[in-house]
């Protein structure tokens, strides 16, 4: 019994002795580079995290007012009410993580980061009229966001769906697109590219499709329409028919440099 004792006020003291450096011994903006540097790094990209309010809690906890997320220097996601917890039973596998929470465009974001670039993170409901990054291109949409995202050394993917889309006719010069009403599908970001790999639309007028690529800003995407023509109107047709590629099947480009 005196063995057992002895070996719980070591461990007590470990677990003191821990809490000590970690309250004293390691400054803030240590920690605070680490994470910035662990975003910059993610995908060799061109993603940069600022971090406003950092602060310590016990038990290698971590607060935040304010995470900006920036994509070829322009804001693209903010993160607030952030916190972070250390997550021992990571420990087992010989890896370093920290669980993170917080509010994002009115919606709730949880994740994992392992040290040193490996992470993954569910966003729910996220309002998409409220997410900086999405207004560069100059179309007003609404609606709320759902979205698993991965990042490593490699690339940072993202799978998400929008099942209550709603687009405004007068910011999109693009046939139909106001029509669709679920969006989901896939992205990849390696460095200065963005690909497109899957994004599928579907509306009351038909369904349609995204595919190409973003590489240093400059976008070499096309839209694959495939409309019920028995729902589309006369202005609809004629609008659409210049991008005819077979009978119920049209292609629209989107090429130039993005705004």
């Amino acid at each position: 019994m005196k063995k057992f004792l002895n070996i719980l006020y070591v461990l007590a003291g470990i677990l003191v002795f821990l809490v000590l450096v970690w309250l004293f011994a390691i400054p803030v903006s240590l920690i605070q580079s680490n994470i910035e540097g662990v975003v910059a790094r993610s995908g060799n990209s061109n993603m940069r995290l600022t971090i406003e309010g950092l602060r310590k809690g016990l038990f290698l906890n971590l607060y935040a007012d304010r995470l900006d997320l920036n994509i070829d220097n322009r804001a693209a996601l903010t993160v607030t009410e952030f916190n972070g917890r250390f997550t021992p039973g990571y420990l087992l596998y010989g890896k370093l993580a920290v669980r993170i929470k917080g509010n994002i465009a009115d919606g709730d974001l949880n994740g994992v980061f392992q040290y040193p670039v490996n992470g993954e993170m569910k966003i729910e409901k996220a309002a998409l009229d409220k997410i900086p990054y999405l207004a560069r291109f100059g179309i007003e949409l609404k609606g709320s966001a759902y979205s698993d995202i991965a990042m490593d050394m490699k690339a940072v993917n993202i799978v998400f769906k929008v099942p209550d889309l709603s687009i405004d006719e007068a910011t999109t010069i693009i046939p139909l697109l106001h029509t669709f009403r679920t969006l989901q599908g896939s992205v990849s970001i390696i460095q200065n590219r963005v690909n497109v790999d899957s994004v599928s639309l579907e509306g009351d007028k038909g369904y349609a499709r995204l595919r190409g690529n973003i590489i240093n800003k400059k976008m070499d995407l096309a839209i694959e329409l495939m409309p019920d023509r028995d729902k589309l109107n006369a202005l609809e047709s004629m609008m659409i028919g210049k991008y005819i590629v077979s009978p119920g099947y049209y292609v629209i480009p989107i090429k130039g440099v993005m705004p």
